[in-house]
């Protein structure tokens, strides 16, 4: 009898909107999601598969599109907020709403946006 437990894991896609609280540059928006990019890669491999950014000028935001493995909807909504904490600490960026609103600490620009 094998005793080895089944896992029924299911890839979720998430889109996770990172909306500036502040005005700035496309040049600081740029830069800020290059170090997404880099944190999510070097720390959260095990979490974001495929991660991809794109930046929304008109929204002043980053929007982080990746696959995760979960088993259930909750272990998938923990995984998304273990990848937050981890943008945080490997980041300027810190969450400061509900909405995923993001204060910078990158220099903004008077340019808005």
């Amino acid at each position: 009898m094998d005793s080895h437990k089944t896992t029924d894991s299911r890839e979720a896609n998430v889109l996770l909107e990172l909306c500036m609280m502040g005005a700035m540059s496309e040049e600081v928006l740029d830069a800020n999601s290059d170090d997404v990019l880099d944190a999510v890669q070097k720390h959260a491999s095990h979490i974001a598969l495929g991660p991809a950014v794109a930046l929304s000028l008109r929204d002043c935001s980053i929007r982080l599109r990746f696959d995760t493995l979960a088993e259930t909807e909750a272990e998938a909504y923990r995984r998304i907020a273990e990848l937050i904490e981890i943008i945080e600490q490997h980041t300027d960026l810190k969450m400061t709403g509900t909405r995923s609103a993001v204060e910078s600490g990158k220099l903004a620009e008077l340019a808005r946006c």
